[in-house]
């Protein structure tokens, strides 16, 4: 616990100062994360199977693609978009594809796993971003959810958790503590979408927080369900108590998605 209580003091002193002031910083504080995020996903794949050394550069450089598609680094800001269009992921699905052909060592199985990887990471990572130069206040918006409803589904799992949520991913995980967690998740981030100004419309506070506080939830399902797969604890070590960067921000990555989706897919006003 005392590892866990420094380590995340020295994110906060970090980390804090990075994301408020923005710009270039913030780009690189991104952009390093989604790298080693990318070799924890890497690592955990070697643990069955290695994988040829070029996959790999690949794979990094596939999704570094994905997580600047769009950005302007000259007027350091992302330009909206509606899609990323079909002729990426139809570039890196037909290297991937090619490349299980002609190599015994790299299977298809292989090739659909750093597919994975590729959009997994990078769209996330993309998302993050994309809201931190939308404005520090959604960021903050987004950040909090997540915070009420995790804390809020432990303590309400504690008080009155009967019903297993996911026993075969998380066993702790109850349908009541997720129900209270999401529901304190969504009166957290309306009050504060109202008294920050992100929008006017309660009703529309009240809906894209509640997705937002379901899809971190579901973020960190997904992440525990991948562990379990591969038979590991923490995808990484760079956050000691806490684990990696895929085990610190599952929730937050998956919520940043979801947040993305409806501002710049859906085209909901705020």
């Amino acid at each position: 616990m005392k590892q866990r209580i420094i380590t995340a003091i020295i994110m906060v002193l970090i980390g804090v100062p990075i994301v408020v002031y923005g710009n270039y910083p913030v780009l690189i504080l991104g952009g390093g994360l989604s790298l080693v995020a990318v070799r924890e996903m890497i690592s955990m794949k070697d643990i069955t199977t290695k994988t040829p050394i070029e996959i790999k550069l690949f794979t990094i450089i596939a999704t570094l693609v994905i997580v600047f598609y769009s950005f302007d680094f000259n007027q350091l800001n992302y330009h909206a978009v509606t899609s990323f269009g079909l002729e990426i992921p139809a570039i890196f699905l037909f290297v991937l594809l090619l490349v299980s052909m002609i190599r015994k060592d790299f299977s298809l199985k292989d090739a659909s796993y750093y597919l994975l990887t590729i959009f997994y990471v990078g769209l996330t990572f993309h998302a993050l971003l994309f809201i931190r130069f939308l404005g520090l206040n959604l960021l903050l918006f987004m950040i909090l959810i997540v915070a009420i409803t995790d804390s809020g589904a432990y303590f309400c799992g504690k008080k009155f958790g009967k019903h297993k949520l996911a026993p075969r991913v998380s066993p702790n995980k109850t349908i009541e503590g997720s129900f209270g967690g999401t529901l304190l998740g969504v009166i957290g981030g309306t009050l504060f979408g109202s008294l920050t100004g992100i929008s006017t419309h309660i009703g529309i506070l009240i809906m894209i927080s509640l997705v937002v506080a379901v899809v971190g939830q579901l973020g960190d399902l997904v992440a525990s369900s991948m562990k379990r797969e591969f038979g590991i604890k923490d995808f990484g070590n760079l956050f000691p108590g806490h684990g990696g960067v895929l085990d610190r921000f599952d929730s937050h990555l998956y919520a940043s998605l979801a947040l993305y989706i409806l501002i710049n897919g859906l085209n909901v006003v705020m």
